[in-house]
């Protein structure tokens, strides 16, 4: 017991340095794979029916989540900016923050946390799942590029399916914020057009557009990393995916932020 207190600090130590160790290990396996898809790149024409298939999965299945969450985004944003501010700005204004909010910032940002629950663990339960019942092993038998196969169709499919989600949101983010500021906020829709005509700008949108190729290729490919080396059975696939929705969320608002801070 007299040498507990000088064992804890090195408790600590070997923890923080095994914790270290893990973290850059799995970063480059992590690049190792991304390495492997960019080298092996011109293997993915031979399988650009699965690009298809994923683009349908990824941007075509998620069209409604994002368009709903869009839609009240932009109609949160405008009664909250007319509550705000509303005794000391013109009515217009309110049109000027839901567009610039909703095409930097909200519609990119909120649209692939969500996302990243939906498109990530499915990603990661499909690809852990092969890798579980040894279907990854049994493509290798057959000469299959598992990585060409599995992974980079699906990167693929985000880095383009998620520019036009974000598109279609920014879309129904600004008709979501212009009925919240008509019907709630008191707001005319002719004041709010005015104010979103007089702060408009085409790097406001190709930059939530750029957001999004950046966030797609995040989320697919951590993903699918996490399901690529999945073990331990059912368990495994259970804990990679909650280690895919984290670790997607968590790079996906730093990238938001490295981004923002580059670019603007």
């Amino acid at each position: 017991m007299a040498h507990t207190p000088q064992l804890l600090p090195t408790r600590l130590f070997t923890l923080f340095g095994k914790g270290i160790i893990y973290f850059f290990d799995d970063l480059g396996r992590y690049f190792s794979i991304v390495w492997w898809m960019l080298r092996n790149s011109a293997n993915a024409k031979e399988y650009s029916r699965n690009i298809l298939q994923q683009m349908v999965m990824i941007g075509n299945n998620s069209i409604p989540i994002v368009l709903f969450v869009s839609f009240f985004v932009g109609m949160v944003t405008a009664v909250q900016s007319s509550y705000q501010l509303y005794d000391w700005i013109p009515r217009s204004v309110v049109g000027a923050l839901v567009t610039k909010s909703v095409l930097l910032e909200l519609v990119p940002l909120l649209s692939a946390l969500v996302l990243a629950g939906k498109v990530g663990a499915t990603i990661t339960a499909e690809i852990g799942t092969m890798k579980v019942t040894e279907q990854i092993d049994a493509l290798e038998a057959l000469a299959f590029d598992p990585i060409s196969f599995l992974i980079t169709p699906r990167v693929l499919a985000g880095i383009f399916m998620f520019p036009l989600l974000v598109v279609f949101g920014d879309f129904v983010a600004i008709l979501g914020g212009m009925f919240g500021a008509s019907t709630i906020a008191g707001i005319s829709r002719e004041a709010f057009v005015e104010g979103m005509k007089n702060s408009f700008e085409m790097w406001d949108a190709v930059f939530g557009i750029i957001k999004g190729c950046f966030f797609g290729y995040i989320i697919t490919s951590v993903a699918s990393y996490q399901g690529y080396k999945v073990q331990g059975g059912s368990e495994g696939v259970g804990k990679a995916t909650m280690n895919t929705v984290v670790l997607t969320c968590l790079a996906v608002v730093v990238m938001d932020f490295i981004l923002a801070s580059v670019l603007l």
